[in-house]
């Protein structure tokens, strides 16, 4: 008779402590948000406009245009290397070896990275690297493969204006450790 008063006892403790904890959450969700404070700008400084054809606008990076010439955006790993950040970089030209060595001096590529060639055919740019960025791929943890892969996709997307890159390397799909990019890569945000 007395276990089966404990075990009752311990059932209303348990339905009381549930009972209070949804009510508890109940009530909690129903707080008030915080003020907003007030704004004050006086001019509020005007929206870009958005293109209407969908298209997404242009990438702003932290420091546009570093040396006063010729400037690229470029993609570079945070400090903890686990995303992505737009920072403009100083570039000779318009072409793709430039921007190539854009990454390299932002840290992004290994030295010695070369393209071989590019070509872009709906929507999709095929760049054709050299052994110097498979070998660097190949020898990275996954999050630097990334980091690798994803800094270039992500600069070449934003500057050439495609919708994804294909990347190959001596003329074959790039291969790492991991996995086989045999597809066409689309930037990540």
């Amino acid at each position: 008779m007395k276990k089966q008063v404990w075990i009752l006892a311990a059932v209303v403790v348990i339905v009381a402590i549930v009972i209070g904890a949804v009510v508890f959450g109940f009530l909690a969700g129903e707080e008030e948000p915080a003020p907003k404070p007030p704004v004050t700008d006086p001019m509020p400084e005007p929206k870009p406009e958005q293109p209407d054809d969908g298209d997404k606008a242009p990438v702003q990076p932290v420091d546009p245009n570093p040396s006063g010439g010729d400037s690229v955006v470029v993609y570079v790993p945070d400090e903890q290397g686990e995303s992505l950040t737009p920072v403009g970089a100083d570039a000779k030209d318009d072409s793709d070896q430039a921007l190539i060595d854009a990454l390299i001096q932002a840290g992004s590529l290994p030295e010695g990275v070369k393209v071989q060639s590019s070509e872009t055919a709906d929507g999709i740019l095929t760049l054709d690297l050299n052994t110097v960025y498979g070998d660097a791929v190949r020898s990275s943890g996954t999050t630097g493969e990334s980091m690798l892969i994803f800094s270039l996709v992500n600069t070449f997307v934003q500057a050439r204006g495609v919708d994804s890159v294909l990347l190959t390397v001596d003329g074959a799909p790039l291969e790492s450790g991991h996995e086989i990019y045999d597809y066409p890569l689309q930037a990540t945000n």
